[in-house]
């Protein structure tokens, strides 16, 4: 029969089982047939396996009692192994009870056992330390000085177990003298090791002084011994024989300084294979208190030849800063090489070392606005912007929209020397100097701007070909009002508008560059915090700057002044240049008023007194002859300021293609509207008003109010209202002015005005 394992595989298929059986079945013999075979064997083999499985379960039935029985003697084996561990852990803790008095009363005799050795101890010691010293004499007098230190150490040891003994209360004393004796003998000969640098000598003599704990005696002999020859280095720019190299010294410090550094690099890196080789146990920090000396020692001396070398920078064109800015350098590319030479030496040292150098520089660098203030102050000085004459407008234009990204610049660079002297620290300093030399640059603008308006706003006379066709029109007036004023329609021709139209581009671009540069410098500010974070909480090559030192002073005075600005520039109404930007507001202000006070001055030239003229009051000629009527025309004076308007957006345009989009368009706007509403006032003046002054003012006014309509003017509530009612007739006004009131389509004060201007009945109450 088939394996019984296939009919158990998960994955059995009966047809894939019956078409494999059928495909074995031989092949003379019948399919029926085999099949019928096959199947008998499955039932004889499911017959089989039924009856296993009764067998086996018959079986596992029979074995359960005796599992459970089995399984219940093992749970009181468990029980019972329980019960002893319990007794056992309750007979331990008795006898540990029992034990504890045993046990207290054998550490009391350890105790007593301590004593005692450290009294035999103490006994042998004392022994042997009064041996000592009535046996130091004679071995000083040998002048073994291996032994004597030896003997010294030995005593030293020995009165710090037995110092507190009466016998040898005064050891200490007669130790400190001996050991005194002893440097006496040893220093110089040590001295004269360390200077013929003999390696195995220093190495002997120093681990004597060593035993006996005087290390700074090693120290004090090793920086005397090295000290001399960086000493000379450092004189050698005084008296001007030697350069540190051995070479002719430069004219001056800043180019002297880098070969100095040079020199103690090249020293120190020697020093400090000396040392690892010879003194192990005191390697780097010979070498380091060393350099800590050295830079203390020409401290004051640093700080005279830094001072001279500003000042000589101060009278040679203004070059104090960049002499700053170089030595500056200088002094930081020396502590980062020093670094790299002692890698692995603690922070803290080489935080001391860099601070000795940066020491003298910081009375130079908290002068940084003494030092910037001349250079910045020449620097405004050298933009002059002159004051324009009349022929000279154009120019002097051109040169204050060419000063305005100059002054800009004098800022970016005194906050580029900013950086490079201070690291920024000083930036609140430079916002101080910034925002007065820009306000007085302001100011310098602001006097352009009112010599510009006493020449743009200068009274000139007529011109002549307005004057010709003024006449011409006075003429035709005259015929019929003699006493009429053929000077009153006289006007003054100002300056020509596009000379001063371009201070809208310089006030704009000033304004533009003010923002961003005053953007700049707050960002800059804001950036201080990670400044203050990089000095403060820094890693070991941020420390070793001098932006760190100073932010690390003891007395805080530079963090505080940058924490200060940078709580400052937080709040949102900060301004880096709030004297500067309220200058420039005015300074757009007033050119404002004066671009407007020119626009509108030819429209104010032949508007002003219009209420005055004639006209209005004036009777048409009586004649027998019958003449034909003829409409009335503009008057010279609206047609000239009407035609000036329609050209202004032409005029406007080229004159303000560097502005924003639109800036051409509010000042046409501006300018009709101005000229709208002082037409408005003239007209409203009138106060008599004849048929022909009538047909005339309506004459004018259409014309006028078409200019505006052109140019997208709205009208004035006033010039409208007398626009309409001059066209009713003096019969119907009354009526007309009651409908118009109704509608309300008509001011009320300009419709009375107008009303008591032609002498219009009215039946109905007007105001």
């Amino acid at each position: 029969m088939a394996d019984l394992d296939e009919f158990s595989a998960p994955n059995f298929e009966p047809k894939a089982w019956i078409n494999r059986t059928c495909v074995a079945r031989p092949s003379q013999e019948a399919l029926e047939r085999y099949l019928a075979e096959v199947e008998m064997r499955l039932h004889l083999t499911a017959e089989d396996v039924e009856a296993s499985l009764q067998e086996q379960s018959r079986d596992a039935l029979y074995r359960i009692p005796a599992a459970v029985q089995e399984l219940s003697h093992a749970k009181g084996d468990l029980l019972s192994l329980k019960q002893g561990v319990h007794k056992q852990l309750q007979q331990l803790n008795t006898n540990a009870s029992a034990a504890a008095n045993s046990v207290a009363l054998l550490k009391e005799v350890d105790k007593v056992k301590g004593r005692m050795e450290a009294a035999c101890s103490t006994l042998k010691e004392a022994t042997e330390l009064s041996q000592l010293f009535q046996s130091i004499e004679g071995v000083f007098a040998s002048g073994d000085l291996q032994k004597i230190a030896d003997m010294l150490a030995t005593m030293r040891r020995s009165l710090e177990l037995v110092g507190n003994v009466p016998e040898f209360s005064g050891g200490m004393e007669k130790l400190q003298g001996l050991e005194e004796r002893f440097l006496g003998l040893i220093e110089p000969k040590l001295a004269a090791a360390l200077s013929q640098k003999n390696g195995e000598r220093v190495q002997q003599l120093s681990g004597m002084l060593l035993g006996i704990q005087c290390y700074g005696t090693v120290e004090k002999l090793y920086n005397t011994a090295r000290m001399a020859p960086l000493q000379a280095a450092w004189d050698g720019f005084d008296r001007g024989g030697q350069h540190p190299g051995g070479l002719a010294p430069p004219q001056d410090f800043p180019s002297w300084l880098p070969d100095f550094f040079e020199v103690i690099l090249a020293a120190t890196n020697s020093e400090l294979r000396w040392c690892a080789s010879v003194l192990p146990d005191l390697h780097p920090q010979l070498v380091l208190h060393l350099l800590l000396a050295l830079f203390n020692k020409i401290s004051k001396s640093f700080r005279s030849r830094l001072m001279s070398a500003c000042a000589q920078g101060m009278q040679h064109s203004g070059q104090v800063l960049s002499v700053l800015a170089s030595l500056k350098d200088t002094a930081e590319s020396f502590t980062r090489e020093l670094q790299q030479n002692l890698a692995g030496v603690d922070a803290a040292e080489l935080q001391q070392i860099a601070a000795a150098v940066y020491v003298p520089f910081e009375s130079q660098v908290s002068r940084y606005g003494e030092l910037q203030q001349p250079q910045m102050s020449s620097q405004m000085g050298a933009i002059q912007v002159p004051h324009p004459q009349q022929d000279e407008i154009d120019t002097v234009l051109s040169v204050m929209q060419l000063s305005v990204a100059q002054a800009v610049q004098v800022v970016q660079e005194a906050q580029r020397w900013c950086y490079s002297i201070s690291g920024g620290t000083q930036l609140p300093t430079l916002l101080h100097l910034s925002d007065e030399a820009l306000t007085h640059y302001v100011t310098s603008l602001q006097g352009v701007v009112t010599s510009l308006r006493s020449l743009a706003l200068r009274s000139e006379g007529q011109s002549p070909v307005d004057s010709r066709r003024l006449s011409r029109e006075l003429s035709e007036l005259t015929a019929t009002d003699p006493g009429r004023d053929s000077t009153s329609g006289e006007a003054t021709t100002m300056g020509d508008p596009t000379l001063v139209v371009g201070l809208l581009n310089i006030a704009g671009a000033l304004s533009a560059q003010l923002a961003a540069l005053e953007s700049s410098l707050h960002t800059a500010v804001l950036h201080l915090t990670d400044l203050i974070d990089q000095a403060i909480g820094s890693s070991q090559s941020h420390a070793l700057t001098m932006v760190a030192q100073r932010l690390q002073q003891p007395q805080g005075e530079a963090l505080q002044l940058v924490q200060a600005v940078v709580q400052q520039a937080v709040a949102q109404d900060w301004r880096p240049l709030p004297q500067t930007m309220r200058k420039a507001a005015t300074f757009q202000d007033s050119v404002n008023a004066l671009v407007y006070d020119v626009l509108m001055d030819k429209v104010k030239a032949q508007l002003k007194d219009t209420h005055t003229s004639p006209v209005w009051a004036a009777q048409e000629p009586e004649s027998n002859l019958s003449l034909p009527s003829f409409n009335a025309y503009p008057q010279l004076s609206v047609t000239a300021a009407g035609e000036y308007l329609m050209m202004l957006p032409q005029m406007l345009e080229p004159l303000l293609n560097d502005s924003e989009e639109g800036v051409d368009t509010e000042w046409l706007d501006k300018v009709a509207t101005g000229a709208a509403e002082m037409y408005s006032d003239e007209v409203q003046l009138i106060h008599n008003l004849s048929h022909h002054g009538t047909q005339q003012l309506l004459a004018d006014l259409e014309y006028f109010c078409n200019v505006l309509a052109a140019l997208g003017v709205a009208l004035p509530a006033g010039l409208s209202t007398w626009q309409v009612a001059l066209s009713w007739p003096l019969e119907t006004f009354s009526s007309a002015a009651a409908e118009a009131l109704e509608s309300g389509s008509v001011d009320v004060s300009s419709l009375q005005k107008l009303a008591d201007a032609r002498h219009a009945q009215m039946t109905v109450a007007l105001g």
